[in-house]
């Protein structure tokens, strides 16, 4: 993980982390250890953002007296010191136990937290605790409330993180995305949702659904503290520079069909005050063909490594699964390996083809809608749409949701997407973007 001390690559692109530094520190200055305790204990019974920890106020003071009594000077403290840092419960935490939103005995699942938990703590931040995600990230019942709409889902499978950030009560938290399980929870609960590019963050210490789709994701109340994060918890990261206004792409075909009419409207007015300010949009064919995004492969992928990985449990604790996780084990179990690693080197290919055309066509980001709709309503039983994320997750590309708009008061999020392994240079891009659509002269 980048140590400490790690300073971005140029003149320019280190001014811009450290202005983003302060409006963090302006923005956020709330987030204390004894404020975070307090908003905890006025929210969470609402929101349940959090899997149940009973002694939370307990662990969390001893980690700070651990923490001052290493006496780092405030000059040599890591963005991350003293922040409260929602950790989704698939990624493993030195004792804590693991879930997974599970019925399974803790200590069948649980193991040695990762590099990315241990770097977090390493840097002082301090784990606000175990947010609440659905069966396995697949899907199962999970008590979350979406913080501003209670009635309305936080979005699966990353519920419990997007909605502790969404209540205030975490700067920063950290989520999974196979599908779609960083950027719908960001899109439904209004805050900033970054997929990195596949790879770009250790999955060790994570309990994985799809090793080949699986990504660490992070969400903030905002893009400028998404850079500030990101630059800590990303290794090799390098800041990105915005020499030049982004070209944006849209796909054409099926791909944004997957959309209510009413975000295509929404979506469709933010394009064009982007264009109005200067920005290029070319909308073109994609190195995909419609029936496969439209299809159930990339769902085929997942259930049929999810059957793999479950093969030691799935039966030991066969009465323990949720009825939709257990019929996914059924199904996977059915896939055959040599399907499976069709879909890892059609993996491959698309990233590969996506990169050419970006390069061809000059595309610095796709973009598009977070999600199909505003956060469906709990009692429907749905926590978000894969169709304009689950391409993206497949490919590998890195992914940033900004919560920048919203439908009869329900947001939703506008989807930036980059090529793959340039995560720096999505955010850098995103920067430009995010300025046009909140800019109030250009309507």
């Amino acid at each position: 993980m980048p140590e400490a001390d790690h300073k971005p690559g140029s003149e320019a692109a280190s001014g811009a982390i450290e202005i983003a530094k302060e409006r963090m520190q302006e923005r956020l200055g709330w987030t204390a250890v004894d404020v975070f305790l307090e908003k905890y204990a006025a929210l969470e019974p609402h929101v349940q953002a959090f899997v149940y920890e009973k002694e939370l106020p307990e662990r969390i003071a001893l980690e700070m007296q651990r923490l001052e009594t290493k006496g780092i000077p405030p000059e040599s403290r890591s963005p991350l010191y003293g922040v409260p840092v929602g950790i989704k419960d698939l990624l493993h935490v030195n004792g804590m136990p693991t879930h997974a939103g599970s019925a399974l005995p803790p200590e069948a699942l649980t193991a040695a937290e990762g590099s990315l938990v241990a770097h977090i703590r390493n840097q002082g931040g301090i784990v606000a605790g175990k947010t609440a995600t659905e069966e396995f990230a697949y899907r199962g019942p999970f008590a979350t409330r979406n913080p501003h709409h209670p009635a309305h889902t936080p979005g699966g499978s990353s519920a419990g993180s997007a909605a502790a950030v969404a209540a205030g009560m975490c700067p920063l938290a950290v989520g999974t995305q196979t599908l779609r399980s960083v950027t719908a929870p960001a899109s439904f609960c209004g805050v900033a949702g970054y997929k990195p590019s596949y790879g770009r963050v250790p999955l060790d210490g994570v309990l994985l659904l799809s090793p080949t789709m699986d990504t660490v994701g992070f969400f903030t109340p905002e893009l400028d503290s998404m850079n500030v994060f990101a630059a800590e918890l990303v290794p090799d990261w390098t800041a990105g520079e915005m020499a030049r206004p982004p070209v944006l792409g849209i796909p054409r075909g099926i791909y944004m069909e997957f959309m209510s009419p009413e975000v295509k409207s929404d979506y469709e007015a933010q394009v064009s005050k982007l264009e109005r300010s200067g920005l290029t949009v070319k909308r073109l064919d994609m190195p995909w063909k419609d029936d496969f995004i439209a299809g159930d492969a990339m769902l085929r992928l997942v259930e049929g490594e999810m059957a793999r990985i479950h093969e030691r449990w799935s039966d030991i604790y066969a009465d323990s699964y949720g009825i939709p996780v257990k019929e996914a084990i059924s199904r996977g179990r059915l896939v055959p390996d040599a399907e499976l690693a069709d879909y890892a080197a059609e993996q491959l290919r698309l990233r590969k083809d996506l990169d050419w055309l970006m390069v061809q066509e000059g595309i610095d980001l796709w973009v598009s809608p977070a999600q199909g709709g505003t956060a469906p309503l709990l009692e429907e039983g749905r926590t978000g749409w894969p169709g304009m994320t689950a391409v993206w997750t497949f490919a590998g590309n890195p992914t940033i949701t900004l919560p920048v708009s919203a439908i009869q008061g329900l947001p939703i999020g506008f989807q930036c997407i980059g090529r793959f392994g340039q995560d720096e240079q999505m955010l850098a891009f995103t920067a430009k973007v995010l300025e046009l659509l909140e800019n109030k002269s250009c309507q």
